[in-house]
């Protein structure tokens, strides 16, 4: 009888302990020695914890059931994605519908790591049901607990001298990385998914008339002179300069700042420069339509705290996860959210308001397109530093980063006619406007490289844009699509969108500014107000270049 009891406290003790040991293992080989060593120290201690308080070992077991059963599908996402539970994934979770998270158990990957996991907690928990209460110290002398303590000390000692890596094995340890991530990432991304941090204040939008589709690109470091639209001796536009007039291009367009996290901001609320930076937004352009009777998507390859922080929460999100994200953002294909859009097109008789985010050509260039868009160069010699080794010694690979950018334009142009082809087959007026966030500047061309900082070109404001318009809505809305071809050379800045796209929804509330909309024949050009670079506002914006 004392051998069966040994024997079942033996295999649950094996069963305690394989879980966090794979993911040692796991850290050992794809992060550091120091980072298991840290996450080896992190299981110790909190299996001692623990065992002080519980004492007897059946309560040792249950007691930590909960965590255990979290800790299981935190090792199973981590070994199959290469990367622990984040802010992704937390983003993903919260803004993911009942019919996608169906899907994904459709995978057969996902299904037998949902049913090996399952099948193993319950085993475990079992087990732990049916072992005797026996004390946990009863044979632990103190050579043992000496021994033990000496381990960790030893283990924290090796650990402390890096602590970035020791907070990589906390994070990893399956037990304590599950509770950071239900108690930190997810509220985080409700916080941000949900725009539970800001203060809607209603519009009073209104509208009249049938179904309607438009769609809002929000592009990404897009430098206009480097668009055969608009005369760049390379063919990086063949896809829209085939569409001829059925585009209006805009010749003028200038962005009111020099990065994302400002710029986007001012897209959606139309918020002018010179008051964004103190601003405390209470409604976005999705919060407008939705008033209006849309209905609303935001679909997003950026990084989704831009957007959030001004609060947009459309009826559908789509935000496709990367399991590669670095500092230079996103590495995934901006064509993973055409399915989405075709979904939201598909059999639509409300009208629909869609917003696209792309990652364009921000850098690393060479990471935003396929390989079959390699037309200029190759990007072998580039590396993640390099924009930064141009930065510093103003030298460096300046025609690799021209090429590879150039072929991220490539791939966008590929990437807005898709979109535009999407949107005609729909028998319903539809718009598709481009408007990116700011331009880029490229050291071979410019003399200076990047984008965000205080010292730049008006490469870094000057960008392309423009409106296509189906036959159906150029046949209904005469007024809006003459208004936008007189102002079509005229300096048309970041917050004009936010009017413009309302007059092009036919949206009117009582603070609307005709006087704002490049839709609207009363429009007028700013020519005075400052813009914000490097996250300050200069007094005067860039010398208009319209190309």
């Amino acid at each position: 009888m004392a051998g069966r009891r040994h024997w079942l406290l033996g295999l649950l003790i094996a069963m305690y302990a394989l879980p966090p040991c794979i993911i040692i293992g796991w850290a050992g080989i794809h992060r550091s020695l120091l980072t298991a060593v840290a996450s080896l120290l992190t299981t110790l201690i909190v299996a001692a914890i623990s065992a002080t308080v519980t004492r007897r070992w059946r309560a040792f077991f249950l007691l930590q059931f909960p965590f255990y059963a979290l800790g299981l599908a935190f090792i199973a996402y981590t070994v199959s994605y290469g990367m622990p539970p984040g802010q992704t994934f937390a983003n993903l979770l919260i803004g993911a519908s009942l019919e996608e998270a169906r899907g994904i158990m459709t995978l057969p990957q996902e299904r037998s790591l949902v049913w090996v996991s399952l099948a193993w907690a319950v085993t475990y928990l079992a087990l732990a049901s049916a072992i005797r209460s026996d004390s946990i110290f009863q044979h632990l002398g103190k050579a043992a607990r000496r021994g033990f303590l000496a381990l960790v000390l030893i283990l924290l000692l090796l650990t402390i001298p890096d602590p970035a890596q020791l907070i990589d094995g906390i994070a990893l340890q399956p037990m304590v990385g599950s509770v950071m991530f239900l108690s930190g990432d997810v509220p985080r991304a409700r916080e941000l998914v949900m725009a539970t941090n800001v203060q809607k204040i209603p519009y009073g939008a209104k509208r009249s008339g049938g179904a309607e589709i438009h769609i809002l690109i929000i592009g990404e470091a897009a430098r206009r002179d480097s668009w055969s639209a608009y005369g760049y001796a390379r063919s990086t536009t063949p896809q829209l300069d085939a569409l001829g007039d059925q585009v209006v291009w805009f010749r003028g367009a200038s962005a009111d700042a020099n990065l994302t996290q400002w710029a986007v901001p001012i897209l959606l609320t139309g918020t002018a420069p010179d008051e964004v930076l103190a601003a405390r937004f209470t409604g976005n352009l999705f919060d407008l339509a939705k008033e209006a009777g849309y209905r609303t998507a935001w679909l997003v390859n950026q990084d989704i705290t831009t957007s959030a922080m001004v609060g947009v929460r459309a009826d559908v999100l789509e935000y496709p996860p990367d399991f590669n994200y670095s500092i230079n953002g996103r590495h995934t294909y901006d064509e993973t959210l055409l399915p989405a859009l075709r979904k939201t097109l598909k059999g639509a008789q409300a009208s629909r308001f869609i917003g696209i985010h792309m990652m364009g050509s921000h850098w690393e260039y060479y990471n935003r397109y396929p390989e079959r868009f390699r037309r200029y160069g190759d990007a072998e010699t580039l590396k993640k530093l390099s924009m930064v080794s141009v930065l510093v010694a103003g030298k460096g690979n300046e025609m690799a980063l021209v090429d590879s950018y150039d072929n991220s334009v490539l791939y966008t142009d590929w990437f807005l006619r898709q979109v535009i082809d999407d949107a005609n087959e729909s028998s319903v007026p539809a718009t598709v406007t481009f408007f990116p966030d700011h331009g880029e500047d490229l050291q071979l061309l410019d003399g200076s490289a990047g984008h965000g900082a205080p010292f730049f070109t008006p490469h870094a404001f000057s960008i392309p844009a423009f409106i296509w318009f189906n036959p159906a809505y150029r046949n209904l809305h005469p007024r809006a699509v003459a208004a936008a071809q007189a102002n079509s050379t005229k300096r048309i800045r970041s917050y004009n969108l936010f009017y413009s796209m309302a007059e092009l929804m036919g949206i009117t509330w009582p603070g609307f500014k005709p006087t704002l909309s490049f839709a609207s024949p009363d429009f007028i050009a700013d020519q005075t107000t400052g813009v914000i670079a490097g996250g300050v506002l200069l007094p005067t914006p860039p010398s208009y270049q319209p190309r």
